[in-house]
């Protein structure tokens, strides 16, 4: 079984002038993974794969990855205008009406920035009216996760069972980093014991470090490996011995597979990235090894048990 906790579904129309001058992010990948592409290009390709009304592309770029199962999010920041209380509880809906279709495939996280005034009131509709399972922070915004007004949306969702799926690690300007410091979880974690977190991209390759010390504290700190496509694919030998360390040092069970798709799909094609994984046991450079069942386990198997699904 293959699970994906990390996807970021777009369910509206993306113009192509959207993305003009906006794709920083996957040109830097890009570079770190030795691909030649142009900004143009990766435009065009996000403008193609971000729009997914319905949840179309996201259902058949599953199948054709190998993906059985997939968390889906929304991010909000109550600093871009556009992103009124109504348009984020639109969007919200959205996405938990696609994955209320696919309830064998799909599982929704919403998005809502803390510091909205109606912040719990919204995420209380999210679960209540719409059956959704999680929350996705962006915390760069420029929110402490430990602020009152966020604890007060945390403590809700460990009360609903439901899992914070919160960015950890540095992202360029204007992101706020201090408020992505994998540190910052083990307060969270102290407030709110009992809520599952999935601290996504594991502080990211440069602070995994500081995230797996916490994890291998603290029972309700899990994270992804999301973002690491560009290590695995431009510095394979430092992604093979950097997982294999955080595996050492955090657990095994606290690792799982995630595509931060589309995002990074549209520089390096998740299933490329999948497939990496699962040849890891043959292909990892001499004197790092890994086992079958780890792969097993990143791929699937510990997201399938912490998400509560049949394998």
């Amino acid at each position: 079984m293959i699970v994906d906790v990390h996807y970021h579904l777009n369910p509206y129309i993306v113009e192509y002038k959207d993305y003009i001058g906006n794709v920083g992010e996957q040109t830097r990948v890009a570079k770190v993974a030795g691909i030649k592409i142009d900004a143009e290009t990766l435009a065009r390709r996000a403008a193609e794969r971000y729009s997914d009304v319905g949840g179309v592309k996201l259902i058949k770029w599953m199948d054709d990855a190998g993906i059985d199962f997939t968390c889906i999010n929304r991010v909000d920041n109550v600093d871009y205008e556009i992103m009124t209380e109504e348009r984020v509880q639109m969007l919200n809906e959205s996405i938990a009406i696609i994955a209320n279709e696919h309830p064998d495939r799909l599982m929704a996280f919403a998005g809502i920035d803390p510091r909205r005034e109606n912040a719990l009131d919204m995420l209380k509709q999210c679960f209540e009216e719409w059956g959704m399972k999680g929350l996705k922070y962006h915390c760069d915004s420029g929110y402490d996760p430990n602020s009152p007004e966020s604890i007060k949306l945390l403590k809700y969702l460990e009360k609903k069972g439901g899992i914070l799926l919160t960015h950890t690690g540095p992202l360029g300007p204007p992101a706020k980093c201090k408020y992505t410091e994998p540190v910052l979880l083990s307060e969270t974690s102290n407030t709110v014991p009992n809520l599952k977190i999935i601290a996504a991209h594991m502080g990211s390759p440069p602070k995994w470090r500081e995230w797996a010390a916490l994890a291998a504290f603290y029972p309700n700190l899990y994270g992804d490996m999301a973002m690491w496509q560009a290590y695995a694919f431009g510095r394979y030998e430092l992604f093979c011995r950097e997982l294999r360390d955080l595996i050492d040092y955090a657990g095994l069970e606290k690792v799982m597979f995630a595509s931060d798709g589309p995002v990074y799909d549209i520089v390096i094609p998740t299933k490329k990235y999948i497939e990496l994984i699962k040849n890891l046991p043959k292909d990892a450079p001499k004197g790092i090894k890994f086992t079958q069942e780890e792969v097993d386990a990143i791929l699937g198997n510990n997201a399938a048990k912490f998400l509560g699904l049949s394998k």
